[in-house]
């Protein structure tokens, strides 16, 4: 069994303000939620485990799948769960764009675990993407996903439509939609739509985290100058070339599907 409260797990396309919403969401007296933690390698190997052996573990071995499933569920936790117990608090929370994956696998290794699905507008998001133009560290090339504007589309249509995928399988019980416009525009009212959803009670620390020291990490320190003010809405729709002419045809012809489902046509 594991101890404690449910973990969150919160996920979304990449430059879609995961990071404001971590660092939100680490400033509340109950929570912690640190930088990736890396459990994902944990889950995708879980599914690939599955995968491969099939129902080999409970034929041959008497180590039934729910069995397997908890072992890696102890293991997601136990490194988790660290970070939560040196600070004292009481709920943990998991922040990596890539958990929109697994929101299905986590389900069912934490059946009380909440999921937090962050949307941004495609058409902001594939702009910042292409104006990022990560590099694969390995061989010092683009990343496909910011080679292109039709490429970052397609990434971020990609990840929509998994997100919309495990919002449709878990329900809203389990699956809250936070568009990071309406978090950006009215913050405080969001996070308490978001403490009232995982179960604790809204605190307004969470909007006072520019005033914190901020332990960030990897590619979040990127945004570490934006982060040291307080929310704001500056960055919603200001790239005005993917929203009109020629550049938002041809995300439309891509993504209209996914931008409308969003909200955001």
């Amino acid at each position: 069994m594991i101890p404690g409260e449910a973990p969150i797990f919160i996920g979304g396309c990449p430059r879609s303000g995961l990071t404001l919403l971590r660092v939100m969401l680490d400033a509340h007296p109950e929570i912690s939620c640190g930088p990736d933690s890396g459990v994902l390698s944990l889950a995708r190997a879980a599914r690939d485990l599955r995968a491969t052996l099939g129902d080999l573990h409970e034929r041959d071995f008497a180590l039934p799948a729910e069995k397997v499933r908890e072992n890696f569920a102890g293991a997601i936790f136990a490194i988790l769960d660290s970070r939560r117990t040196a600070l004292g608090k009481k709920r943990l929370a998991e922040k990596s764009a890539m958990n929109l994956l697994f929101f299905e696998d986590y389900a069912a290794m934490f059946p009380g675990a909440r999921f937090i699905h962050l949307v941004r507008d495609g058409r902001d998001v594939a702009a910042s993407l292409v104006e990022r133009a990560w590099r694969d560290p390995r061989s010092g090339r683009l990343f496909d996903h910011c080679a292109s504007l039709e490429a970052a589309v397609r990434y971020w249509q990609g990840l929509a439509a998994i997100g919309l995928a495990a919002e449709r399988a878990l329900g809203p019980k389990r699956v809250l939609r936070l568009a990071y416009e309406t978090l950006a525009r009215t913050p405080e009212a969001e996070l308490q739509r978001l403490c009232a959803f995982i179960g604790v009670p809204y605190a307004a620390q969470m909007l006072e985290f520019h005033q914190r020291p901020l332990a960030l990490a990897g590619m979040e320190l990127e945004s570490a100058a934006a982060l040291r003010r307080p929310v704001h809405s500056e960055f919603i729709g200001q790239r005005p070339k993917s929203h009109t002419g020629p550049d938002a045809a041809r995300i439309a012809a891509i993504a209209g599907p996914e931008l409308a489902a969003l909200g955001y046509v």
